[in-house]
C-alpha cells in the first residue's frame, strides 16, 4: 500500500470530512519551512507535500490538486517552470508561488508565467491562509456538491469519482445522476423503481437501474453500491 493510499484510508476510517477538504500541493524543498508550512496547512486542507519538480510533476500526473502552493528555487528546476509546463498542458489549478525571490521583475515573470498569486519569504502564515481562501472560492461554492462514500468521493459538479489515491474517475451524466440520488439519502435502501423515476429519464426501462449500477461499480469499486436482497440498493462504505 502506497503513503498516499494509507492516507486516505486513515482519513476514510477516522475523520471521513477530511476526504472533502481541498486537496493541495506543497512544492518547497527546504525541510525545515516545508514541515512547518503542512503542518499549519493541515488542520484546513489535505496537504501533500513534495521537494522537488520533477515529483510534483509525478503527483499532478497521477491525480488533481484544487490548489498548489510552488516554491522557485528548487533542486532541479525553477518553480515556474513547472508553472508554465502545467498551463502548457491544460491544467487549470490555482497556484500561489511562494519565494524569496521579490523582486517587481521575478513577480511579474511568475503572474505572466501562469500563477493565480504571488508571495515573497519571509511571509505571514495569515496572508498565505488569506490568500489561499481567495483562490478557493470558487471550490468552496462547489464543496457543498461533493460526497464520502467510504475511501471514495464523489464530485457530482464535475462527474467525478475520486480513489483513495486521488485518482478521478470520469462518469457519464446518468451514472453521476444515479450516484448523487443516493448519496442525498446514503442510508436509505433505494427500490429500482424510486430510483428509475428519480435518476432516469420517464422512459428508461428498470433494467436501466441495473446496467449502470453496474457501470459505477466497473469504474470505481464493487461495494460502492450494495444489493439488497428483495429491495434494492444501498449506498455503500468501500474501503481500502
Amino acid at each position: 500500500m502506497t503513503d498516499d493510499t494509507q492516507q486516505m484510508t486513515s482519513y476514510a476510517l477516522n475523520d471521513p470530512a477530511k476526504l472533502l477538504q481541498p486537496r493541495l500541493l506543497l512544492l518547497e524543498d527546504d525541510e525545515r519551512l516545508g514541515q512547518i508550512t503542512k503542518e499549519l496547512l493541515d488542520d484546513e486542507y489535505r496537504v501533500e507535500w513534495v521537494t522537488s519538480g520533477a515529483q510534483a510533476k509525478s503527483r499532478f500526473a497521477a491525480g488533481s490538486f484544487d490548489a498548489a502552493i510552488v516554491d522557485r528555487r528548487l533542486p532541479d528546476m525553477d518553480g515556474l517552470e513547472l508553472v508554465r509546463s502545467l498551463r502548457a498542458s491544460g491544467v487549470t489549478t490555482p497556484v500561489l508561488i511562494l519565494t524569496a525571490l521579490g523582486a517587481v521583475g521575478d513577480i511579474v515573470d511568475g503572474l505572466d508565467g501562469g500563477a493565480n498569486d504571488y508571495l515573497t519569504k519571509p511571509f505571514s502564515f495569515k496572508e498565505l491562509d488569506a490568500r489561499l481562501r481567495a483562490m478557493l472560492r470558487g471550490y468552496d461554492a462547489e464543496r457543498g456538491d461533493s460526497y464520502g462514500i467510504g475511501d471514495w468521493v464523489f464530485h457530482a459538479h464535475t462527474a467525478m469519482a475520486e480513489s483513495p489515491q486521488g485518482d478521478l474517475v470520469p462518469l457519464t451524466a446518468a451514472e453521476a445522476a444515479l450516484l448523487k440520488v443516493m448519496c442525498d439519502s446514503p442510508d436509505h435502501v433505494f427500490s429500482r423503481a424510486e430510483l428509475l423515476g428519480t435518476a432516469f429519464r420517464p422512459d428508461a426501462v428498470e433494467g436501466t437501474v441495473d446496467t449502470y449500477v453496474s457501470y459505477i461499480r466497473q469504474k470505481t469499486t464493487r461495494d460502492i453500491i450494495l444489493t439488497v436482497r428483495g429491495k434494492g440498493y444501498v449506498l455503500g462504505r468501500p474501503e481500502e
